[in-house]
């Protein structure tokens, strides 16, 4: 407990780029009691409203919240949303956001979610697929090679929104590994068939099942899935998240821990991959090891779920719920 609470006081120490799909994340939150007369659906009567950063862009939120520093590479639109956006970076002291591109004609992409009487009633998407061009991804990599002389590990967010491409991945992938920088992958099924050549890969259930092809119903078909990733991608470590059921972490040589879910009260997981992937890539970053990222990241998940929203979980907070957890022993 104690060497873990210093490694959390060392995360101020970190320094971590984040490449990937820039997203804005809007909340509209009110009450709902009456049917439309228009159709059969629930009349949200609106008390308030949030926009923060979602993707990449929460992924970059998350390590600063927790006390490091976070370089974030990605493209906005030059719209109403991107602005707002890059405000709410910059609004942020321990986020480095020069390396945000803004495209014209793209489209920030931005999810809204609509939340009554505590539970999601619907999300509406507004999405940009379009490639980005050659000229774009040579600047981001000039620009992600000079600031990796500086920073200590890397997390790519790959939401399959477009930024991800195979050329890409694998130039940064390459350039990061060979500056011996550890490289944590949040994955998206579709691109499964290039990923290479990175420290972990962080799949919940149905990405695993899906990127292995495996589903996974129990313990043998979840190892077996592992093991078809390690087959396939070839990362250092797979940690497989599980909702309810906590988080699995394997090794290449079929080795695996079983972490338990740590939240007491579960209102919403929007955001909850990112905590993880985020704590477990600050940790390595000072030098912890694999299993105790791990569990640090196992009970900061724990307490970003019990928040309604996309929740980022500070250092302090993280400390409080081991503190729990040892005088309730």
């Amino acid at each position: 407990m104690a060497d873990l609470i210093k490694t959390i006081e060392r995360f101020k120490n970190a320094k971590v780029l984040v490449i990937g799909d820039i997203m804005v994340d809007h909340f509209i939150y009110g009450t709902v009691d009456r049917i439309s007369p228009e159709a059969p659906v629930p009349v949200v009567n609106v008390k308030r409203e949030t926009i923060t950063p979602g993707g990449a862009a929460n992924v970059a939120n998350n390590v600063a919240k927790l006390g490091a520093t976070a370089y974030i590479f990605g493209v906005t639109g030059n719209d109403n949303n991107g602005a707002i956006l890059k405000q709410l970076m910059r609004n942020e002291s321990n986020i480095i956001s020069s390396g945000i591109t803004e495209v014209k004609g793209f489209n920030t992409i931005t999810k809204t979610r609509v939340i009554a009487n505590n539970q999601q009633v619907v999300r509406v998407d507004w999405e940009d697929n379009k490639k980005i061009n050659k000229e774009l991804y040579i600047a981001l990599v000039s620009s992600i090679r000079k600031a990796a002389k500086n920073a200590d590990s890397a997390i790519i967010s790959d939401y399959g929104k477009g930024l991800i491409q195979r050329q890409f991945f694998s130039e940064i992938t390459k350039m990061l590994r060979n500056m011996g920088k550890f490289v944590a992958l949040d994955p998206k099924v579709q691109n499964f068939g290039f990923y290479k050549n990175v420290s972990i890969l962080t799949p919940n259930t149905n990405e695993a099942s899906d990127g292995s092809r495996i589903k996974i119903k129990d313990e043998t078909s979840l190892n077996k899935a592992s093991q078809r990733i390690f087959t396939k991608v070839k990362p250092d470590y797979v940690l497989i998240t599980r909702g309810a059921e906590g988080m699995s972490l394997f090794y290449p040589d079929g080795a695996q821990h079983h972490l338990k879910a740590r939240a007491q009260k579960v209102y919403d997981v929007t955001g909850a991959g990112d905590t993880v992937i985020s704590t477990i890539t600050i940790a390595k970053s000072i030098g912890a090891n694999i299993l105790d990222a791990c569990h640090l990241a196992n009970v900061a998940a724990g307490v970003a779920v019990s928040q309604l929203g996309t929740y980022a979980v500070n250092a302090a907070e993280i400390v409080e719920a081991l503190s729990k957890e040892k005088s309730n022993r």
